[in-house]
């Protein structure tokens, strides 16, 4: 004789089937329900990532034309870099102001600069420099923003301002100075 659970389950096999996709989809809606705040916070992580995206998508004019400014500048930048082994021209550099400010320089020294070592991958280096320029008190400041405001980026260290010696001199401006350059 048969047992009565096989029996049973010969002739209520689709009863049978039906109540074990219940069991396992009550199981299933149970587990999602108690993920359901994770998946919330997932939705919330994901829609933040799409509205960022979709900003930038629509900013991506603005985007390239800033890259294009700062490819330009750097580009510039690049250009005017003073070469430290280039001496003539470096000091070309302050004596073009010097005719285009009538001030005159009474004194102009490169320094010397340590060497970057092996292990600096720098790509720019400062290159000190003193001088010291005479004239009106309107040809030195307008030396000296010609410095600040020229194409080469020079940075003032220290400076001393003080009155003229001789009667032709009105102002002294003593500067210590640094121009980017070339490592």
């Amino acid at each position: 004789m048969k047992p009565p659970a096989a029996t049973f389950l010969r002739r209520n096999l689709f009863a049978v089937v039906c109540c074990a996709i219940v069991v396992v989809l009550l199981g299933t809606g149970w587990w999602l329900w108690h993920d359901l705040g994770h998946q919330d916070e997932i939705l919330q992580s994901r829609t933040l990532q799409g509205e960022t995206e979709l900003e930038t998508i629509a900013m991506s004019p603005l985007l390239r034309e800033a890259l294009a400014q700062t490819r330009t500048t750097v580009e510039r930048i690049n250009r005017n870099l003073a070469v430290e082994s280039n001496l003539a021209d470096n000091l070309w550099y302050f004596y073009k102001l010097e005719e285009q400010t009538k001030a005159r320089i009474r004194g102009l020294n490169q320094l010397a600069t340590s060497g970057p070592g092996q292990d600096d991958r720098a790509e720019y280096k400062p290159i000190p420099y003193t001088m010291e320029v005479s004239g009106t008190f309107a040809q030195v400041m307008d030396f000296l923003q010609s410095l600040e405001s020229g194409p080469r980026l020079v940075k003032v260290r220290g400076f001393n301002f003080r009155r003229g010696e001789s009667s032709g001199d009105a102002v002294v401006l003593q500067l210590e100075l640094s121009v980017l350059g070339k490592a």
